[in-house]
């Protein structure tokens, strides 16, 4: 804690994180702005990341809470339950921010009153630098149908928030997509989230990731057939919308990771659907989305490449 008074409490689940601990704690400590807590929270790490905290414990600059493996919400959860700051502000073991971060939250917060705030990024992925506009989407049509838009890291709420609509999924099935299914109660409860247009982190792609994994995809899929057979059923999104939906992600996955099994689980998608939802207006709006933010990232990364560098090697 670096102040008496405490405004953010940064939570940082870890499990088996040695390699990358050290430096996004350090990118916490060397903040401009005082008044945060950094609550890190050993997941059953059976690396040294326990020694690498406790040595950052024994000077009161990190909160440690250790427990036996149970997940990343789990972990986020018992973070957020030991918090005393006002906002809480999410951060993965492998991503840095840049030294302003908080400071310019604060701020805007002062500001505008804002009670869910997201924040631009820099995507590292070995030596490619692309800038990731962490926008909200619009509806929360938007955000289901065009899968998890949102990084953690770069998310700011109030702490409040999650006394109203409860914390992240513990259940494991919901491992790496927790994060998602919260997003996607915060529109459905229609909660505004706001947008500070500032790249304040580095989003490392650079490491392996949980988002690499094969698994990681078919709980994608398994998440978006529980919500949108949901709100397909309230009328939140159409029938058309939901299966082209469904449609995109099993192409995604098979992008991700093209092999026999993933295709033969496409063609079904497709042959259920007669193929109709590939020209249908729902699934051209979603291509349209997706091109669009991808060719925002690009133009952004292009103009802006010169400071996202100076960025990445001040971090690293």
């Amino acid at each position: 804690m670096n102040s008496s008074k405490v405004f953010f409490s940064v939570i940082i689940p870890c499990f088996n994180v040695e390699d990358t601990i050290n430096t996004t704690i350090n990118s916490v400590l060397n903040q401009d702005f005082i008044q945060y807590e950094i609550i890190a929270v050993n997941d059953g790490s059976n690396d040294k990341t326990s020694e690498i905290l406790n040595s950052h414990n024994k000077d009161n600059l990190v909160k440690v809470i250790n427990q036996k493996n149970k997940g990343l919400g789990a972990a986020r959860n018992a973070g957020i339950k030991h918090a005393t700051g006002e906002y809480i502000c999410l951060l993965d073991a492998d991503d840095i921010w840049t030294s302003n971060k908080l400071s310019k939250i604060y701020s805007f917060i002062k500001k505008n009153s804002s009670k869910i705030i997201s924040n631009d990024e820099i995507i590292l992925e070995e030596k490619y630098l692309f800038y990731l506009r962490n926008k909200p989407p619009k509806n929360l049509s938007n955000l289901l149908l065009i899968g998890n838009s949102l990084s953690p890291s770069a998310m700011t709420i109030n702490k409040n928030i999650f006394k109203e609509l409860g914390y992240f999924k513990e259940d494991k099935n919901y491992l790496g997509v927790e994060d998602w299914d919260f997003w996607i109660r915060l529109l459905q409860y229609d909660k505004k989230i706001s947008h500070v247009n500032l790249p304040l982190g580095i989003y490392r792609r650079d490491i392996q990731n949980m988002s690499k994994s094969s698994r990681f995809n078919k709980r994608i899929l398994k998440l978006y057939k529980i919500k949108s057979k949901y709100f397909q059923s309230i009328g939140i999104i159409s029938k058309s919308e939901m299966a082209s939906g469904e449609t995109f992600l099993n192409i995604i996955n098979y992008l991700n990771y093209p092999n026999k099994k993933n295709m033969y689980y496409l063609l079904i998608n497709l042959r259920r659907g007669g193929y109709k939802f590939l020209i249908s207006i729902s699934f051209i709006k979603i291509i349209y989305r997706i091109i669009f933010r991808k060719f925002e990232g690009m133009m952004l990364t292009l103009f802006k490449y010169r400071r996202l560098r100076c960025i990445a090697k001040e971090l690293l």
